[in-house]
């Protein structure tokens, strides 16, 4: 099974193969919201630097937030037009389970941190159960003085670019805080991909007419 996955959560625009054997190829761009404008070749590109055709693409993931309201918006209408136009299931990808699924299985608890607005993240708190993590709270919207509070004990990995830019406030709370190098933090297309194919395995796709992207808090402007 192949799935094509696309990520457009963040200021990071990735696109993603994966087959049986994981990875088959993948695309980073790290430049601010350019995504309208690269996005579309970088998929054109990966599926022809991987020598395969579209017809051999089963599915195709996307992200779907929580995230940039534009950075979605974008993602999200490429990969309905994929789609639809190539005929092929569309699964949603929560970005921070994305995140997740890209990183080796090295603490217990995994908390995922994206920045949100006005000092504020989007945050995700996962367990590795069995090989896989499994989110164990809603997605949520937390004030920076917040970050760090009613955790479980004991160590935690923290990923996201809310885990960078926050560092310093979460050590003083966690103390049992693990922080790998900001390339682990960056959402992918391969990790998209990487989910996808497990949910697409699982029979869980999304309705291109009415999938939406998750949006934890009222629209206030261009993301």
């Amino acid at each position: 099974m192949i799935v094509l996955g696309i990520e457009t959560a963040t200021a990071l625009c990735g696109v993603g193969l994966v087959g049986d054997e994981g990875l088959m190829a993948e695309y980073r761009l790290l430049r601010g919201l350019v995504h309208a404008e690269y996005l579309p070749g970088a998929v054109e590109k990966i599926i022809r630097d991987a020598g395969i055709s579209q017809d051999r693409i089963d599915g195709i993931a996307v992200s779907i937030g929580p995230g940039s309201f534009t950075g979605l918006r974008i993602g999200l209408g490429l990969a309905k037009g994929l789609a639809y136009g190539w005929a092929k299931p569309l699964v949603a990808v929560p970005t921070m389970d994305g995140i997740v699924c890209q990183i080796p299985k090295i603490c217990e608890w995994v908390c995922v941190l994206l920045v949100a607005r006005k000092g504020e993240v989007f945050q995700g708190l996962f367990q590795q159960e069995a090989n896989s993590y499994v989110r164990k709270d809603n997605y949520k919207i937390v004030e920076r003085k917040r970050i760090g509070d009613n955790l479980p004990s004991g160590d935690i990995l923290f990923l996201g670019e809310g885990a960078a830019c926050y560092r310093e406030d979460i050590a003083q709370k966690v103390k049992k805080g693990i922080f790998l190098p900001p390339l682990y933090s960056l959402p992918s297309g391969y990790g998209v991909a990487e989910k996808g194919r497990d949910l697409l395995e699982q029979g869980n796709t999304a309705d291109v007419n009415t999938v939406a992207p998750l949006y934890l808090k009222r629209f206030q402007g261009a993301g």
